[in-house]
């Protein structure tokens, strides 16, 4: 399969999360493949996407757009358009987003925004997909480093979309003292040097230095990234369980919930601490099980359901 990949360079270089990257980079292996967008060197950003593929000898089965309405002749490009989201929570600007950039197919990481974007009317036919979202193994593994931390809270705090996060600051505040416990900051959205993983690399080498990771699904009970990267890094997880792969993570996942009082969670994290073998399995279950959760399972899945509905149309 031939893809071009299109945005805009800034973009690439400065996107701290680089969960939308790694995945393109790993379906490149797989597939005929094509760089491309404003700002990159083989680019004419004056002249549309059509144009600049006629330049480059690039003919391809489908173009991937990231934030497309920056990249001009996307929504008139002749070629199959699709574009990912790894959140759909603006459901205005989404929808707005999906008829101007003329998208044929959207790829939804999350099943319950797939569930509910794939009812909903468009512009246009549209072909909605799922794929959960999965991690870089060359960044997020067991790099052997010494357990420092007991506890460490990872992710943003903003109560609006993780009110669990909060709660668990407060556990932190309990814990303080008896215990190592601490919040890895979020180090914001756009970062220079983001695309050399430098970010990405500290926050797995953060994580695989912790007992016992803090994380939860957002207001949306989103199945985040961190439900992979976590465990990747042989690192128990301790949060409340997404929609999305219920009986997965039910197998490894310490459960903490929204309702929970500060005690509970206080009490059922130091159970684990204080039982070095009960921990030892939980981490070793969830490395195990979310195994196959990398970049190139995602690739060979994207492939997969792209060749599909090419196929039928």
């Amino acid at each position: 399969m031939k893809i071009a990949y299109l945005c805009n360079k800034e973009h690439y270089l400065k996107k701290m999360s680089r969960v939308r990257f790694h995945s393109m980079e790993a379906i490149e292996k797989i597939s005929t493949f094509y760089w491309g967008g404003p700002n990159w060197k083989n680019w004419n950003n004056h002249q549309t996407v059509d144009e600049n593929l006629k330049v480059n000898n690039f003919v391809p089965d489908l173009i991937v757009g990231y934030k497309p309405l920056e990249i001009k002749g996307f929504a008139g490009s002749k070629f199959i358009k699709c574009i990912r989201y790894n959140e759909m929570h603006d459901k205005e600007w989404t929808t707005k987003e999906i008829n101007a950039s003329s998208a044929d197919i959207v790829a939804c990481h999350h099943k319950n925004d797939w569930e509910e974007w794939k009812e909903r009317s468009f512009n246009k036919k549209i072909n909605f997909i799922n794929i959960p979202h999965c991690a870089e193994k060359t960044v997020f593994k067991d790099y052997g480093l010494e357990k420092i931390h007991d506890v460490l809270l990872v992710g943003a705090l903003n109560i609006n979309f993780y009110p669990l996060r909060q709660k668990m600051v407060e556990v932190l505040m309990e814990m303080k003292g008896d215990y190592k416990a601490g919040i890895f900051h979020h180090p914001g959205y756009d970062l220079t040097d983001a695309s050399t993983d430098k970010y990405a690399i500290e926050f797995a080498k953060a994580i695989n230095s912790t007992k016992i990771c803090l994380t939860c699904s957002g207001s949306g009970k989103w199945r985040f990234g961190k439900y992979a990267e976590i465990p990747a890094c042989r690192s128990a997880i301790a949060a409340d369980i997404p929609d999305d792969g219920q009986v997965h993570f039910n197998q490894f996942v310490i459960k903490i919930n929204l309702e929970d009082s500060v005690k509970t969670i206080t009490n059922k994290l130091k159970e684990y601490l204080e039982d070095e073998e009960k921990l030892k399995k939980t981490t070793d279950r969830g490395w195990l099980l979310s195994r196959k959760y990398t970049q190139e399972f995602y690739a060979a899945i994207f492939i997969e359901k792209i060749t599909k509905i090419l196929n039928e149309r």
